[in-house]
């Protein structure tokens, strides 16, 4: 047996010195700039104006909130003073299970083909090759929930300080959450599991909501010491309490903080080039989307990477004939995912708590959104026939008879669902607008047309964008507000049932068009 068929052995003296990675980054930055085609000034340009509309877009925002936070800090009636208590319970759990999905479907630590190919395979260090990803998202991790935290809490008319506070606090929990994200990356049990936890936490959002729509108090404003934002108008020796505070409090989350995600940062070694690749893969497929417009195929990538990871189920033998068979192989396919099922009845939070602190007027409009987004997941069989020609010929029917079979299910969820929620919008009416608005959205969204790119382009400070991109973004939603209409302008009962009624009748009269 000749040495050549035994296994490969590395020698550094065949191949020289393995380099390491910061000489290797440095090397391929240098590649790049040689290779060049614009100039500093072109670049310069293109950075000036993202750093000004930023800027300006800050200012703007910062002076909103700010007026807004004056408002809410003056309100003392009983709503406000239920919703600035029970609010930081419902959106502390519900930002945590957010980022632990959302990192988890991402990886959270991601490299595109070329570099899992090129780079991870080789002997260089795989931590220090991932380094600069996993520093990119835990700072992307931390000013997210800083401004998700700082916009919130100034919303509730908190004290700057009690925003400052909030702020360091939420961003530090997250930035936790993105390292267990980390963490669980390396092993599929470690995701399931985290999942569950994740599942947990929209529970745990849900039950103070569901408290929060039970509890009824006077109308009347009650007299309650309201917080004061703290003005500074001379020289004062020391730092205030509340400064003193928020510093202890910043210091012991930076180091609590810091540890942590020094100590991931050492198992990124153990990252597996499968999951690595798969997170490449998902954020490609998303800036896909994002740059055609397309807001369900979003949606559809990261669908296409869960069974791709997943890989095989057991097959069930399915029952009946034509329509019947259709409509048990979409019961069995949205069983097959039933985390969906469970997200989407969390959203029944949202309408609970917006009826909990009195709002009532925004309740249909919030529900039927909240419904829109819960049933759309349940659509991913409908798409999948509507942008294939060739599939709607094996299954032997017409599409628009598809599309009435295939939306059955999904049908029968956003029953049950409005049903749930009929609590919070107290009349049957509205609650048939909410649950045609949204069925007839979700399934206008799931069988509209790939993007035209036909016609003349028209200028935009964006560059040459085709028309039939600025259709994209608002299929489905427009059918939602059509029904949701009638009960927002306080139109009587017969025309919130007929105009929902009459937009069902021509969704699924009409066939979609395939061209």
């Amino acid at each position: 047996m000749s040495a050549a068929d035994g296994p490969v052995v590395f020698d550094p003296a065949d191949f020289g010195a393995i380099p390491s990675a910061r000489g290797l980054r440095r090397w391929m930055r240098t590649t790049r700039r040689r290779r060049a085609d614009r100039s500093f000034w072109q670049m310069f340009e293109d950075v000036y104006l993202v750093v000004f509309t930023l800027a300006m877009a800050g200012a703007t925002g910062g002076n909103v909130l700010r007026q807004l936070n004056e408002t809410s800090n003056r309100c003392t009636s009983w709503s406000c003073m239920e919703l600035a208590y029970w609010i930081p319970l419902i959106l502390m759990p519900l930002l945590l299970a957010t980022t632990l999905r959302i990192l988890l479907s991402v990886g959270p630590v991601s490299a595109s083909r070329a570099a899992g190919f090129w780079l991870l395979a080789t002997p260089v260090s795989r931590a220090a090759l991932l380094r600069p990803a996993y520093w990119s998202v835990m700072a992307t991790v931390a000013v997210v929930g800083s401004l998700a935290s700082v916009i919130a809490w100034a919303l509730l008319g908190a004290p700057w300080g009690v925003v400052g506070e909030a702020a360091v606090v939420l961003s530090a929990l997250l930035v936790c959450a993105a390292c267990v994200t980390v963490w669980a990356q390396q092993s599929l049990v470690r995701t399931k599991w985290t999942l569950r936890v994740a599942d947990l936490l929209l529970i745990a959002a849900a039950v103070p909501a569901l408290w929060l729509a039970t509890r009824s108090g006077p109308d009347s404003e009650v007299q309650t010491a309201t917080a004061v934002i703290i003005q500074f108008s001379g020289p004062e020796s020391g730092l205030t309490p509340e400064q003193t505070r928020l510093l202890i409090v910043g210091l012991a989350c930076l180091v609590v903080v810091l540890a942590l995600v020094i100590v991931t940062a050492r198992t990124l070694s153990k990252l597996s080039r499968t999951s690595v690749i798969a997170g490449g893969e998902l954020l490609a497929g998303l800036a896909g989307a994002a740059s055609s417009l397309d807001i369900s195929m979003l949606a559809d990538v990261v669908s296409a990477r869960h069974w791709r990871l997943v890989g095989r189920r057991t097959t069930r033998r399915g029952r009946g004939s034509q329509g019947a068979a259709i409509v048990h192989r979409e019961f069995l396919r949205i069983l097959r995912w039933p985390r969906r099922l469970v997200i989407g009845f969390a959203l029944l939070v949202v309408p609970y708590a917006v009826a909990g602190t009195g709002f009532h007027a925004l309740v249909p409009a919030v529900a039927g959104f909240a419904g829109f987004f819960a049933v759309r997941p349940l659509m991913d069989g409908l798409r999948s026939v509507c942008r294939s020609t060739g599939l709607v010929r094996a299954l032997g029917m017409d599409l628009r008879e598809l599309r009435v079979v295939m939306a059955v299910v999904p049908g029968l969820f956003a029953a049950l669902w409005v049903l749930a929620a009929l609590p919070a919008l107290g009349d049957g009416a509205a609650a048939f607008a909410v649950a045609a608005g949204m069925l007839s959205g979700a399934v206008r969204q799931a069988s509209a047309r790939p993007p035209s790119y036909a016609g003349p382009l028209v200028a935009s400070p964006m560059g040459a964008i085709p028309p039939g991109l600025f259709s994209q973004p608002i299929r489905g939603f427009d059918l939602l507000l059509v029904c949701l209409a009638p009960v927002l302008l306080g139109l009587s009962s017969t025309w919130v049932l007929v105009i929902p009624g009459f937009v069902l009748a021509v969704m699924f009269a009409v066939r979609p068009k395939t061209d």
